[in-house]
């Protein structure tokens, strides 16, 4: 498998050879003339993103046979070429100047995909990249970059020159301007079009780099282009739509919490949830890059291993073949068709043509991170890494590394690609960086995509841990309100899971209609992924007492035991009960509500235990209550909830002065709402299954 992209670059390679061969440059002198023929089809129909605001749309190709034989020396006619988005969605490629000249390129006769052709010299496909540089491509009636007929070196075939009589070939890379004719359309202006004329021979014009936006509506099924010539008999393209994308299934997320922790045992860097990302189609994760790419070499360094999928301004362009590794650059990276000889400062950032800020990023907003525990992350994904991986490689195995992480979600998103290393190791063996919650406790981590499988789904696992000291027992919890049984509106430590960077988090302003901004690519959070990310329950056990009374010369005794210090190394504990009595308060004008909770000795402010409130009681202790003494004239049932693990209740009902009657049970262990026995250990109400 860690050669799957090499042969997918072959492959790719083959195919770019096989469209140029037939693609040839120029026409045979004496050739008879033809009608020139033009036809739009789209070179491939990737699948978009419903979250993506700048979604790489498939390349258009248009295709052109026959024509006028042109005299030599002649100046090559010129039009305007004008692609609309149908729905009309604007067009998100990003600006490189002010005026909305952007990184949409048209190429002529796939010009730098060093294929040889008929035509000898460095024309066509053997040419260079090079741009017109002119202010024609950004402004309607703007100059020409002078393009006139000439000959190859074997004098057989026409080509596009500088000057008349000249051998440099002309400028064949022309900067589309988007909005011109509204938000959806991109115009390349003053085009030239040579006419094939000869059968068989065949010339390209390729438009490369068109993003658009998913979210919003507008975009929800198939995304089309139609494409309008100005004067159209130099370039006569019907204006029927092509198919150039095809909007895909949404990313999914969970979090998957594990087992629940107890208050009074300490964690250290113990895994308490996983974050799971899948992506909704074959190609919804992206490197920066197309990994593996060659151009002008491989990486110099074996040590600078992600290289390959996340380049740099100043890396060599690696994908800057038209249409070629992969099937195209869209549907395998979030950058499109790299041209270094164009570039844009915008905010004071300089910016390269088709080079994205960086891979698909995944991320997670931590909430109500309370005080006293530190909550950590993996620093990478928990991806089985085979003999000979290299993030950032040819491997196919899907991996990420963490960007960003810290406070509120505001800028990280955005920033540039600095893998965060980990400072220590997570219970799983993962490498693992505490977090840093802001006043709000809230906490954010960014992981950025480096290598990824676009033939399968893949899927992406975080860790995410938590360290905290074992606390004595009270009735609070330190760590915030246990999930396991939280009151209705209760606030739930969570973890919401989306692509990044997106509006929320500060980076970019909204709205999908926000053409040429930074940074690409950006995102939407389309539909709600979170859930709590730890449970941690008080040391508690609760009991109940079938009946108890203290009315009508009848008492009852109380005692619970606090069997936390045993022989077995369990955490020796210390806490109060409260008595929760349901029944009724017997009186001789009639029997009335219940008297109120009995408190715990260590929750009330003027304790006198055994009479007012359920006495303290340390590990390897009993305490008791009368129910004449603290809940007097009762009769009824007894839930007794203490804050100490391994409780055990015995009661007693007599008649005053124990004369008649004596009676005593064990009091039963319940379980709590969810059925988790609340002491760890199997309660009376498992024994029963």
């Amino acid at each position: 498998m860690a050669d799957f992209r090499r042969w997918l670059t072959v492959l790719a390679v083959i195919a770019v050879m096989a469209f140029a061969a037939s693609a040839q440059v120029g026409v045979a002198n004496g050739s008879a003339n033809s009608l020139l023929a033009c036809n739009a089809t789209a070179a491939g129909t990737p699948e978009l993103r419903p979250e993506g605001y700048t979604e790489l749309a498939g390349d258009i190709v248009i295709s052109c046979t026959g024509g006028p034989d042109l005299q030599i020396g002649a100046a090559i006619p010129t039009t305007n070429i004008v692609i609309y988005m149908a729905p009309a969605v604007p067009i998100t490629s990003r600006f490189l100047s002010s005026n909305g000249a952007s990184e949409a390129l048209l190429i002529i006769d796939e010009a730098g995909a060093n294929i040889t052709t008929g035509a000898t010299g460095g024309y066509g496909p053997q040419a260079p990249q090079s741009l017109c540089t002119n202010a024609q491509q950004q402004a309607p009636g703007g100059s020409t970059c002078g393009a006139f007929v000439g000959k190859d070196a074997s004098g057989a075939y026409e080509v596009a020159v500088t000057a008349a009589g000249g051998t440099t070939p002309a400028a064949n890379v022309y900067q589309g301007k988007i909005g011109d004719f509204g938000t959806n359309s991109v115009t390349f202006y003053n085009v030239p079009v040579l006419p094939p004329a000869t059968s068989g021979v065949t010339r390209t014009f390729r438009i490369t780099n068109v993003r658009v936006p998913v979210p919003g509506g507008s975009l929800t099924g198939t995304l089309q282009a139609i494409v309008s010539t100005s004067p159209s008999q130099v370039l006569p393209v019907a204006g029927t739509a092509i198919n150039i994308g095809v909007v895909g299934p949404a990313m999914t997320a969970a979090v998957s919490v594990g087992s629940a922790f107890q208050q009074c045992y300490p964690a250290s860097v113990a895994v308490t949830a996983n974050l799971v990302f899948t992506e909704g189609f074959a190609t919804g994760f992206k490197t920066r890059v197309v990994p593996g790419g060659i151009y002008n070499g491989t990486p110099s360094s074996a040590t600078n291993v992600l290289w390959a999928a996340e380049g740099t301004n100043t890396s060599p362009a690696i994908q800057n073949i038209p249409g070629g590794l992969y099937g195209g650059f869209a549907a395998n990276s979030e950058s499109g068709l790299i041209f270094p000889g164009l570039t844009g400062t915008i905010g004071g950032n300089t910016y390269t043509a088709g080079l994205a800020d960086y891979g698909s990023r995944l991320k997670a907003v931590f909430t109500n991170i309370p005080s006293g525990l530190t909550l950590y992350v993996s620093t990478t994904s928990a991806t089985v890494k085979t003999a000979g991986f290299i993030p950032g490689g040819t491997s196919v195995s899907p991996f990420a590394v963490l960007v960003a992480a810290g406070g509120s979600d505001a800028t990280p998103d955005a920033s540039p690609f600095v893998p965060v290393a980990g400072t220590t190791t997570g219970s799983d063996g993962l490498p693992a960086i505490a977090l840093s919650a802001n006043s709000s406790g809230v906490a954010t981590a960014v992981w950025e995509v480096t290598n990824a499988n676009p033939s399968a789904t893949d899927v992406l696992t975080f860790s995410v841990y938590i360290s905290y000291s074992a606390t004595s027992a009270t009735t609070t919890n330190p760590y915030g309100l246990p999930i396991t049984g939280l009151p209705l509106g209760a606030p739930v430590s969570n973890a919401a899971l989306s692509y990044a960077p997106e509006p929320g988090g500060g980076s970019f302003s909204t709205a999908n209609a926000s053409q040429g901004q930074t940074p690409t690519p950006r995102f939407a959070i389309v539909k709600t992924q979170s859930g709590p990310w730890v449970n941690i329950n008080l040391c508690q056990t609760t009991l109940l007492y079938p009946f108890v009374t203290g009315a009508a010369g009848f008492d009852t005794g109380i005692a619970i035991a606090n069997t936390s210090m045993d022989p077995f190394g369990t955490t020796t504990q210390t806490g109060s009960c409260k008595l929760y009595g349901y029944g009724v308060t017997v009186a001789t004008a009639g029997n009335t509500a219940a008297q109120p909770v009995v408190a715990g000795c260590d929750g009330i402010s003027n304790p006198l235990p055994g009479t007012n409130c359920f006495p303290i009681v340390a590990g390897g202790q009993v305490g008791t209550v009368l129910a004449s003494a603290t809940l007097t004239n009762f009769q009824g049932y007894v839930i007794a909830v203490c804050n100490f693990q391994y409780a055990h209740g015995y009661a007693a009902v007599t008649d005053l002065g124990i004369r008649n009657l004596w009676s005593s049970y064990l009091a039963l262990e319940l379980n709590n709402a969810n059925g988790t026995p609340r002491t760890g250990v199997a309660g009376i109400e498992a024994l029963k299954q």
